[in-house]
């Protein structure tokens, strides 16, 4: 079993979230978003760098697009149809632990198999950025268009820097959509057509093992159904949902797809009334179940926090990646 986390930590020192995450996940190290550093480090603020007509207000804490102004856009649509991923970078002001993580991974160069990278989702940033008028963007088609071809080219700037910087070790890439919980609902008036179709434009082809995380409940059919190779969900709360949608779960893993199971919770009051042998009962009733649906070993070979830990204190995000540490530990040795 390999381990990770989302992204999110509540550090605000770049380093001291780098060494918890190097002793917790050395296999599978991902680069830490540290929103209680800055604004700019928000799941939203942080990819939206360069995006045109998108306005920050960092005194007032507001992102959101104005879709009266038409600036740059000729230029983003020709950056894109070029495949210049330099224009789609984002900077080590918005994201200093992308930048010290790809700096540090030499210290654990022999032990690292994979270097996991993250993003928000299409879904998500449609539905969390707003116009001015208050309304979410997915519901603008054309403006849409430029934050699934944003994603899209973050996506390929992400790979490729780290696939320079650590030619040798894979790639793990996941979209953050913690908005898909509401899909589905009298409130999100989206087809589920629409969102395999923004899925599979965001992460088809890219050079990585693509991943969607949801930390909740939805309608799993939407993303079984899309061309990802790695379905990461809150197991610690939601194990049984995803086994309701049996055929197209079962369609999901007879074509090499893989489920990461959120083992260890990411809230502090589970956390504090949680062990060690919890997690070892929630690993075995998600392999018991993984077998009952045609799951190979392989289909379930990573394993996650719940969520992201970045509203916990610093002791309750070190003590879940402890958890899950010693999780790994345990089921390797056996």
């Amino acid at each position: 079993m390999l381990v990770t986390s989302i992204g999110s930590l509540p550090f605000v020192d770049v380093d001291q979230a780098i060494d918890l995450i190097f002793r917790s996940c050395p296999e599978v190290p991902f680069w830490p978003q540290l929103p209680n550093r800055s604004f700019p480090e928000g799941m939203y603020v942080q990819c939206l760098e360069g995006v045109p007509a998108v306005r920050v207000d960092t005194d007032a804490g507001k992102v959101y697009v104005d879709t009266d102004a038409v600036e740059g856009i000729e230029g983003f649509y020709e950056d894109f149809n070029n495949g210049s991923s330099d224009s789609f970078s984002i900077s080590e002001k918005r994201a200093p632990g992308f930048y010290r993580l790809l700096e540090r991974l030499p210290e654990i160069e022999d032990t690292t198999k994979y270097v996991k990278t993250q993003l928000t989702g299409p879904f998500t940033m449609g539905m969390g950025l707003k116009d001015e008028k208050g309304k979410p963007i997915i519901y603008n088609s054309a403006y849409f268009d430029i934050i699934k071809k944003a994603l899209r080219g973050k996506a390929e700037w992400m790979v490729r820097t780290i696939r320079a910087r650590r030619p040798g070790k894979g790639v793990i890439l996941f979209f953050d959509e913690p908005a898909m919980v509401s899909f589905g609902s009298a409130f999100v008036s989206v087809s589920k057509e629409d969102v395999i179709s923004m899925f599979d434009e965001v992460a088809e082809g890219l050079d990585a093992l693509v991943g969607i995380h949801v930390c909740g409940n939805t309608d799993w059919s939407a993303l079984l159904g899309a061309k990802i190779d790695i379905i990461n969900y809150d197991a610690f709360n939601f194990m049984d949902t995803l086994f309701y949608f049996r055929s197209d779960l079962s369609a999901f893993l007879a074509r090499g797809g893989i489920i990461a199971p959120g083992i260890v919770p990411s809230s502090a009051e589970d956390l504090d009334r949680t062990e060690q042998d919890d997690m070892a009962r929630q690993w075995q009733t998600a392999q018991r179940l993984f077998s009952e649906v045609g799951g190979s070993e392989k289909a379930n070979w990573l394993a996650t926090t719940a969520c992201g830990l970045g509203t916990l204190s610093e002791a309750h995000a070190t003590r879940a990646l402890d958890l899950l540490r010693r999780l790994a530990d345990a089921v390797n040795a056996s």
